[in-house]
């Protein structure tokens, strides 16, 4: 049989000049395609893809002057393609992971300097607390750390309520004035 009546056999959609083709070229086409990806399945995927496309563009078949000619450009055209899409696809979880992990790493470095600003911060507060006078700091010990009322306060140390607020006030101008750097940050 002569390779244009063939085709124009494939390009009326013959089911048995079909099949003949598949059979003719097939292991041909996957021992290409295999030689171009590695993969056993990649090449089938292939070699299925470049069959389904022949199929689909059955009409133009008959145009085509060499079909052996036409399959391996097609197949190799395909390889080609899909190494071009592993590369693009490889490139860019390269940059999704390095970007994720860039991103992990300022996030353990900024929790780790938010760490060690907090033990300094820490530290500061207590050195402020210890630098009050003995019965200010009673009262902000009281008040802001056992969270004590005012009132209660007031009763606790036999004092006016009046005075609880005033020792209250100068602890926090106080702390205001030792931990002035930290604000900047808390604000």
């Amino acid at each position: 049989m002569e390779s244009k009546a063939f085709s124009e056999l494939l390009g009326k959609g013959d089911m048995i000049a079909f099949e003949t083709l598949f059979r003719l070229y097939y292991d041909k086409l996957i021992h290409i395609s295999q030689g171009y990806l590695g993969s056993i399945e990649d090449a089938e995927e292939i070699v299925q893809s470049v069959f389904l496309k022949v199929w689909e563009k059955k009409e133009n078949l008959n145009k085509i002057e060499n079909i052996n000619n036409y399959l391996f450009s097609m197949t190799k055209n395909a390889c080609l393609d899909n190494l071009k899409h592993i590369k693009v696809k490889n490139r860019f979880s390269k940059n999704y992971y390095e970007q994720k992990n860039s991103l992990q790493y300022l996030f353990v470095k900024d929790e780790a300097v938010t760490s060690l600003l907090q033990e300094d911060l820490e530290k500061r507060i207590n050195l402020a607390i210890e630098a009050l006078p003995e019965k200010c700091r009673k009262v902000f010990i009281q008040s802001r750390v056992e969270g004590l009322k005012h009132s209660e306060i007031a009763q606790v140390l036999n004092i006016s309520k009046r005075t609880v607020d005033n020792h209250i006030s100068n602890a926090l101008c106080h702390m205001k004035i030792h931990l002035k750097e930290f604000l900047t940050f808390l604000l």
